[in-house]
């Protein structure tokens, strides 16, 4: 994606294509719109299939186990994973994850220092260079409460594997990136007390 007076222009095919339209806000000089796949690896879990009785029973976390900012994992499913799913369906220590149905655009970040296996209806998104993850934790945050994602008659209703792909999301340079996220953690500070 390239800017040209402050207005993001996409190149396919050699043909440039005018991102106006997507643009949800004006963003700083400094800053770049991209495309979320530019940024992320990303896929989703395995499907439940009952006629499946190959691989290892494993645990795996779905939808109802992801919340903003935490995971309850009191009550975990398990089902049979082969080697090649294992590999696919993993989550490590630093990937957001993001749900693709349910409440859509919830997320959080895998934080434990044990790997899960997750179900198709969540986005595993492990970053191709360093990031400030917890920023793009935010970017969900701020476009499910604008109505960008999930929203009722705006915005992407749906976080299909091509949708999530394709969002345009704001990147900062990384030292930004993480002086935000502090600010952010600053003040949620204040919040809760209030």
């Amino acid at each position: 994606i390239i800017t040209r007076d402050k207005i993001p222009y996409e190149i396919i095919d050699g043909k440039e294509r005018c991102l106006a339209d997507e643009v949800p806000f004006e963003i700083p000089d400094s800053w770049c719109w991209c495309r979320l796949g530019t940024i992320f690896q990303h896929n989703t879990g395995k499907t439940l299939n009952s006629s499946n009785h190959q691989g290892t029973m494993m645990q795996y976390i779905t939808t109802s186990n992801l919340y903003w900012d935490r995971f309850e994992l009191d009550k975990l499913r398990e089902m049979l994973f082969t080697d090649s799913e294992v590999e696919k369906c993993t989550v490590t220590k630093g990937d957001l994850l993001v749900c693709e149905g349910g409440d859509i655009g919830r997320a959080a970040i895998w934080n434990y220092d044990y790997p899960m296996r997750i179900q198709n209806h969540i986005h595993r998104l492990r970053s191709y260079a360093p990031i400030e993850v917890y920023f793009f934790y935010y970017v969900f945050y701020l476009y499910k409460r604008a109505g960008l994602i999930g929203g009722k008659g705006i915005g992407i209703q749906g976080l299909s594997s091509n949708a999530i792909d394709k969002l345009l999301i704001p990147l900062p340079p990384l030292a930004e990136q993480k002086k935000i996220v502090a600010k952010i953690e600053e003040l949620m500070q204040y919040c809760d007390k209030l």
